[in-house]
């Protein structure tokens, strides 16, 4: 019975001639010896043991599922512009007063006040007293003061959000738009460039049953109520005290009486609309800052809405959570060299954010694995990747012996 010989191809067999016959011919010149021992050896060869790009996220299932469980219009989201919004229903509905914050929030594209301004001064006229008398007459909140009356720009957006003033309301948008076309059509623009699709105003107030939005947007126009801190400032005022007679105003928002962080936003309320309440509370989750916001419409009562905000905005309380994106001394691959020498690549560091449902984060290893970016809600961070041990450089008969690799010879 015979053994069976290795087998190689013929370009196998002329290479390792011509490779033999080299070092044959070569061993003795002391130019080749030279040469072999000042090459420069090829890059040792990468090999990953870990995806070259990962993303983290957490499971919304609890979001939808919370959404779902309510049979009227519903959304829910953190503060975080751009960030996924959760919602039972996609229609748009009677927002009533939460119309004011489409109002402040177009009026301060329009014409920025700034933390600390008052604002130009503006002047009670003939035509606000006729709106006020209008809306006595249909029961909407007006607080009458006579013709000629002084006030700052300020002061009329503490009025229109704080009490939920509709004469101010008005007063204050046609002051910067010059009547109700001007406004609609600012708003229009506005909410075409914001992508809020379902917003559909008509005035300034929310008296118009026909100011329209779906929760998901609500929510949406609470986190750029609450992005600018003018709004965000006065959103989050229980008391103020106006000139003119009126008096000390309280805020129309129910949260600030029953749970802790409060910071606004608005209510809603008319026969056609029912009763809306657009709530944001934040709170902080290791070191993170966190604002919750809620928007609930249609509801059947004060309290109803109260409650359903509430309930809501505490079941988002416990939702976030820290991710470990990258642990210190994980394993990230091999190099091997091209002597057959391998050493493996470990992280110098760990990172780690906090998360809420619907956010995400990515690490990526670079292209010759010395880091790791990270980049999450956080911020962006660089994790080292190191050796754990270091090549031995191949000695001068190795060299001499195998030009093929020290050459690079195919």
């Amino acid at each position: 019975m015979s053994s069976a010989r290795p087998r190689f191809s013929q370009r196998r067999r002329r290479r390792l001639f011509f490779t033999s016959l080299v070092a044959v011919l070569l061993l003795g010149s002391g130019g080749y010896v030279a040469a072999a021992a000042m090459a420069d050896l090829p890059e040792p060869t990468l090999a990953l043991e870990v995806e070259e790009t990962r993303e983290f996220s957490l499971d919304d299932a609890s979001l939808t599922a919370l959404v779902e469980a309510e049979s009227l219009p519903t959304a829910i989201g953190w503060g975080e512009v751009d960030s996924p919004v959760w919602s039972n229903d996609d229609a748009a509905y009677s927002i009533a007063s939460i119309t004011k914050l489409v109002t402040v929030l177009v009026g301060q594209e329009a014409e920025p006040l700034g933390v600390g301004e008052d604002g130009p001064n503006y002047t009670w006229s003939v035509e606000d007293q006729q709106i006020q008398n209008e809306l006595l007459a249909l029961n909407g909140v007006a607080f009458p003061v006579p013709v000629g009356t002084e006030m700052t720009r300020r002061q009329m957006l503490n009025m229109a959000l704080i009490p939920s003033a509709n004469d101010f309301a008005i007063s204050y948008a046609y002051s910067n738009f010059g009547d109700r076309a001007g406004f609609i059509a600012a708003v229009d623009d506005w909410a075409d460039r914001h992508d809020l699709a379902s917003v559909e105003i008509h005035e300034p107030s929310g008296m118009d049953s026909e100011n329209r939005a779906s929760a998901a947007d609500i929510v949406r126009i609470v986190r750029l109520v609450l992005a600018d801190p003018v709004l965000a400032e006065i959103v989050a005022t229980e008391h103020f005290t106006a000139p003119w007679g009126i008096g000390e105003v309280t805020t129309t928002n129910p949260l600030f009486d029953l749970m802790d962080g409060v910071v606004g936003a608005k209510t809603g309320t008319t026969d056609a609309a029912g009763y809306n309440l657009a709530g944001a509370a934040s709170g902080e989750f290791e070191g993170r800052a966190l604002t919750r916001i809620s928007a609930v419409l249609s509801r059947n009562s004060y309290d109803a809405r109260a409650l359903d905000s509430v309930r809501l905005l505490e079941e988002l309380d416990p939702l976030p959570e820290t991710v470990e994106f990258v642990a210190t001394g994980e394993p990230v691959g091999t190099l091997t060299s091209v002597d057959g020498q391998v050493v493996h690549l470990v992280t110098d560091g760990e990172a780690s954010a906090v998360l809420v449902p619907g956010e995400t984060a990515t690490r990526t290893i670079s292209a010759d694995a010395t880091s790791i970016a990270v980049v999450s809600p956080a911020g962006e961070t660089e994790i080292p990747v190191i050796q754990t041990s270091e090549f031995i450089e191949p000695d001068l008969w190795w060299r001499i012996t195998n030009p093929s690799l020290v050459f690079g010879w195919a």
